[in-house]
Formats: C-alpha cells, sequence, structure tokens
C-alpha cells in the first residue's frame, strides 16, 4: 500500500466518542508494560546456559583472539552482543553482560514495534498487544537466556512491519536477512515471505533477500567450518529417534509440532489460532495494511514448521515449550489483542477469546517461573524418557507444575509476580467479560426464558 493511500487511514483513528476510552487507562496499560518488562529482567534467574554457552565461547574466541571456532551455532547474533560482551568485562565478566542481551534485543524490538504501528492503529490496540507479548506469552525463558531465537524473531518481523509499512524497505529486508542468518533453519520461512511479496507484487527482485540470506548462512558456515552434518538424538523407545539430520517422518513431525501436549503451538501459542478477519474489518482502511503485516508473520512461522517438521530435534531439546517457534508470540499476541477489543464478536466468539487469554496468562506465569523444572520421568535417570515430556500432558512444560503443585515452593517474590499476572488477566479481561454477561443475559432473556416458561411445556 502507498503512502499516500496511508494516510488518510491515520485521520480515522480515533474511535467515536460512544468508545473512546479514560486518558487514564493508557497510563495504567504503560504502566504494566513497564512492570512487565522489569518482571522479566529481575522475577527469574537471567544467565547464559545450554548452547547459549557456545556462542559465548564462540564470540570470545573471535573478540580475544581474533578467530573463529568450529562451532554450529551462527555468529551472527552474538557479534550485535560485543558491546555488552565488552562492558562486561570492564566491569566483572563478560557474561555478566553478555546474559542480558535478549532483553535489549526484545526491548529495542518491542519499541520498533510500537513506533511502526503507531499511526496505523489504535493505541489501545498497541498497547494491548505489547502487554499480552510481554506477560502473557513464551517469551521469559528465551529472553532469560542467551540463545539465537530472540534475535531471529526481532529481526525478521520487525523487518516485515518495514517492509509493508513501504518506508525504507530495503532496510526492513535487511533486518529480515539479518535475523534469518543468525538462525539458519528460519531462511525457509523468510523464503516463503519472500514469494509472498513476489506474488503480490509481481516483482522478481523480491527474491533477492532470500537468496542473499540463504548465501550469508553458506559463507558463514564455511568461516567457521561449523554445521549439523551428523546431529543426531539418542535412541530411545521412539520408532524414529537416534537418526540424524531432517530424518524424520514429516507427516508426524507436523503433527507433533502443532498438536503434541508438550510441544504443540495450538497449546503454546493459542492466539495465533483465533480468527481476525471481521476484528481487522472493524479497522477499517488501517486493518488493511495490519491484516498483510499479521497473514506475512503467519507465513514465517508456517516456513518454520515445514522446515522443523522433519528435522530430529523437532522439540528443540531441553526446553521449555517449542522455543524454535518463538515468533509465533509475535502473531499470537496480536491476534489476542484483536480479539479484546472486538465489540462486535458473538457470545461463543467471546467465550474462546477469554478461554485464549486465561491459557495465554497462565503460559507466561508458568514459562517464567518454572521453565527450569525437568521431570524425573523425562530425564536425568536411566528410566527416563524424554518422549514423556513431548507428548503427554501430565509431563509436559504446561501443565506439570500443577500436576507437582510448585506452588507450595514458590518465594514472596514469585506470589508478587503471580499478582502481576492476576492484574493483567482482570485489566485485559473485565471489559469481555462484561461484554459476555450482556450476552448471556440477553440469550437468556430472549431464548432460554421463553423456552422455561410453564405455559410453554405439556404433558
Amino acid at each position: 500500500m502507498s503512502l499516500t493511500t496511508m494516510a488518510p487511514a491515520a485521520e480515522n483513528l480515533s474511535e467515536p466518542p460512544a468508545r473512546r476510552r479514560p486518558p487514564w487507562t493508557s497510563v495504567v496499560e504503560t504502566l504494566l508494560i513497564v512492570a512487565g518488562l522489569a518482571r522479566l529482567v529481575w522475577g527469574q534467574q537471567v544467565a547464559v546456559v545450554a548452547d547459549g554457552q557456545d556462542r559465548l565461547a564462540s564470540l570470545s574466541l573471535l573478540l580475544g583472539e581474533g578467530r573463529l571456532n568450529n562451532s554450529e551455532y551462527s555468529i551472527v547474533g552474538p557479534l550485535f552482543s560485543a558491546p555488552l560482551w565488552l562492558l562486561g568485562r570492564a566491569v566483572a565478566t563478560p557474561e555478566a553482560g553478555i546474559r542480558y542481551f535478549n532483553l535489549v534485543v526484545f526491548t529495542a524490538g518491542l519499541a520498533a514495534l510500537g513506533l511502526l504501528l503507531r499511526g496505523l492503529v489504535p493505541g489501545a490496540l498497541i498497547r494491548r498487544f505489547m502487554l499480552i507479548t510481554i506477560a502473557a506469552s513464551m517469551l521469559a525463558p528465551d529472553v532469560g537466556h542467551y540463545g539465537s531465537e530472540t534475535f531471529t524473531m526481532m529481526g525478521v518481523m520487525v523487518g516485515i512491519v518495514v517492509v509493508v509499512r513501504g518506508r525504507r524497505r530495503g532496510w526492513g529486508w535487511a533486518a529480515a536477512v539479518l535475523g534469518a542468518v543468525n538462525t539458519p533453519a528460519t531462511v525457509a520461512g523468510l523464503g516463503l515471505v519472500s514469494l509472498a511479496e513476489t506474488w503480490r507484487h509481481r516483482r522478481l527482485r523480491l527474491l533477492v533477500p532470500v537468496a542473499v540470506a540463504a548465501a550469508l548462512v553458506l559463507v558463514e558456515i564455511l568461516a567457521r567450518k561449523g554445521g549439523y552434518a551428523g546431529d543426531r538424538g539418542a535412541r530411545d523407545v521412539m520408532p524414529f529417534s537416534g537418526r540424524p539430520g531432517f530424518s524424520y517422518p514429516v507427516f508426524f513431525g507436523v503433527l507433533a509440532i502443532l498438536f503434541s501436549f508438550g510441544r504443540g503451538l495450538v497449546w503454546y501459542l493459542p492466539g495465533m489460532f483465533l480468527p481476525t478477519r471481521r476484528a481487522l474489518a472493524d479497522l477499517g482502511p488501517t486493518g488493511i495494511d495490519l491484516a498483510r503485516i499479521q497473514r506475512l508473520w503467519l507465513i514465517f512461522v508456517g516456513g518454520l514448521v515445514l522446515v522443523y517438521a522433519p528435522w530430529w530435534a523437532w522439540y528443540a531439546g531441553m526446553s521449555w515449550g517449542p522455543r524454535f517457534f518463538l515468533a509465533g508470540i509475535l502473531p499470537a499476541a496480536l491476534a489476542l489483542a484483536l480479539r479484546l477489543g472486538h465489540r462486535q464478536a458473538g457470545l461463543g466468539a467471546n467465550l474462546v477469546t477469554l478461554a485464549v487469554l486465561v491459557l495465554s496468562v497462565w503460559i507466561g506465569l508458568n514459562s517464567l517461573f518454572w521453565h527450569e523444572l525437568w521431570p524425573a520421568a523425562c530425564f536425568g535417570t536411566p528410566q527416563s524418557v524424554e518422549a514423556l515430556c513431548w507428548h503427554s500432558p501430565e509431563y509436559s512444560s504446561l501443565w506439570y507444575p500443577l500436576v507437582s503443585w510448585q506452588f507450595a515452593h514458590l518465594t514472596g517474590g514469585q506470589w508478587i509476580s503471580a499478582a502481576y499476572s492476576a492484574v493483567v488477566l482482570g485489566w485485559l479481561g473485565t471489559p469481555l467479560v462484561r461484554r459476555i454477561g450482556g450476552q448471556l443475559t440477553t440469550a437468556w432473556r430472549d431464548h432460554l426464558n421463553p423456552r422455561l416458561a410453564r405455559t410453554a411445556w405439556r404433558w
């Protein structure tokens, strides 16, 4: 969409007087957003763990000795954390600064999204989107560690918004390319986005970004002499375990990625499956670009599903939830934010939205508190079977804290954090519950009550 067609839309962003919210609500939402960011910093142990230690070792070798090691992980994202590495070394140790890298990247990326969407959609929708992303998603473990997914998510998703907004599209594609190169498998998702834009504009040059990304991945792998050749897991009771590379049956991989209780996107990114067409239509002309952003975001995540489905480690190892698909929290949060503000939705749609909101807030709290809770049935003993945590509801990251009743072990600070989640749930859910209450009252008066009247019944 051209700038000339977008400009009039920005003039109509204010809601009608009957729907206009009091000014103090924006202050409350801003405070909740800031408090949520603070909770991500102080509400969990921020550390460099797992494959983050390999990335830190690669960066330390490069900055300290000027050479690359043979790590299987990309050096692109870690290069951007070099200032924090230097700052941490000056103060204490490189890790002291590096561990906050993903928090910085996420905060900067979220701020960029807010600025890019400002003037395109109502401010209340932007704040709801931000609050859900921070407090009601599986974000916490990934921003608290030094993994690659946060940098990739923000690079690609912010880049897509820049491309759609029509201003400095080259910068948007550059950000998306850098994000994808940081996690090579995601080049497939970027490829689908590039194909979608090529089809829309009928311009073959829009295939250039994915070609550049693929070339950079190859050059970078050759430079560090890394890669995933021969990478495989241990053999266990599962029929396709122990095989290397892209050997998992695609059919079962897609089913597992979407529906397995321990990693299924349906359970961990429920907002992503909410229909939003009517909610977007209610925004008028401003909803056209937002719908395109949402569509391209979903196309990118769909590409990740296709590329990870045959990968032997589609479940992403010992992690909380489906971390390979962290980018899905943004379309999920946007869809839920749209549905929460859709006043014309029917009773059934509102009940589904309420259920997704409650589940999303639980996901945010659970991932913050218990992302390092590993059941002995899955890990740590000769009798452990990892697949129990990927496929069974009782041992899934989502529900095991209830099965083992971890609330008995919460600290005072964690109870305060839980109270924050309750406030967020109340703030976002109260208007929806009121609408549901009104719809139930109407349904009772117009449909159920007449049918239950004594005169309507005969023997």
